[in-house]
């Protein structure tokens, strides 16, 4: 069944409801510029919500970047936030945001697009009904942590084997021996669920990283970098790397290796806990080598 929609008219195809596709959703209100939305899940909110199935969520998530340069254009967070907020506290932020603006409206949730089609200047969005609208534009905003990617490693291993996707509770570790593989934001938060609630935790990775704890002297750290003059990198980068120096120490002592990048050359990572756990024992590195199979 194909339904003919006006292309003429000028109509978008949003594919997604979490935060891209309600800034999207807006953009497109505020300029008169008429839009479908269509959302998978019942609500919007996109990895936010815990419900949602496939999320990568886990409950002691918070937001990687502060309360204070973060969020909606024009729709700050509220003041009572945490600098640092968490899941629920962005869940309930972002639904706030398609209340505010009446976004919900043009939503047809608990819809999955099956297939999108571009011929010539026209795009076929096939719905799950079979149903093919036509529109002159699609923004796709699905969101890239969907689908886990799990390495596959010689040799055997008896114990269960996750991906971070599927982890939700610290209740989760409670009498196990876990080892944490990787140490990008969200395994660095695991890593750190598992030092406070399993019997024994490991943390392996293939290279080291730059450590920033999420406050100087009481700031939150971005907040803290946009507050001073804009340097050259080549003048940032020493000076950050000495404050660093003074307020964690050698970070190789605890058995972290060394970067083999620059600061800034990569995403570094943002934590304060790691360091606290590997500082009391709770928390034991282990090098890539000597972890057998490398995943757990």
């Amino acid at each position: 069944m194909t339904d003919t929609t006006d292309v003429t008219g000028g109509r978008v195809c949003i594919v997604g409801a979490g935060p891209a596709g309600l800034s999207a959703a807006r953009a497109l209100k505020r300029l008169g510029i008429p839009y479908d939305q269509y959302e998978r899940h019942s609500d919007v909110g996109g990895i936010w919500d815990l419900d949602n199935p496939g999320t990568p969520m886990y409950k002691s998530a918070h937001f990687i970047s502060s309360r204070g340069t973060s969020g909606f254009f024009d729709f700050p967070m509220p003041d009572t936030y945490a600098d640092y907020p968490s899941n629920r506290d962005i869940l309930r932020y972002t639904r706030g945001f398609a209340a505010a603006y009446g976004l919900r409206d043009a939503i047809r949730f608990n819809c999955a697009v099956q297939h999108v089609e571009q011929v010539g200047d026209i795009w076929s969005v096939t719905l799950p009904d079979g149903t093919v609208k036509q529109y002159r534009a699609v923004i796709c905003a699905t969101g890239v942590t969907w689908a886990p990617r799990s390495p596959e490693h010689p040799g055997t291993f008896k114990g269960e084997i996750r991906h971070s996707s599927t982890y939700r509770d610290p209740e989760e570790f409670r009498g196990k021996r876990v080892l944490v593989v990787g140490l990008g934001n969200s395994g660095a938060d695991i890593a750190c669920d598992a030092a406070a609630n399993a019997d024994t935790a490991f943390v392996s990775v293939r290279r080291g990283y730059h450590v920033i704890p999420k406050h100087i002297f009481g700031i939150p750290s971005d907040e803290f970098g946009n507050r001073g003059p804009d340097l050259p990198v080549k003048l940032e980068r020493p000076l950050m790397q000495t404050l660093l120096r003074m307020i964690q120490g050698d970070l190789t002592k605890y058995g972290l290796p060394k970067p083999d990048h620059k600061l800034f050359e990569s995403h570094p990572l943002l934590n304060s806990q790691l360091l606290h756990y590997l500082q009391h024992g709770s928390s034991t590195w282990k090098p890539s080598w000597a972890c057998g199979c490398s995943t757990a």
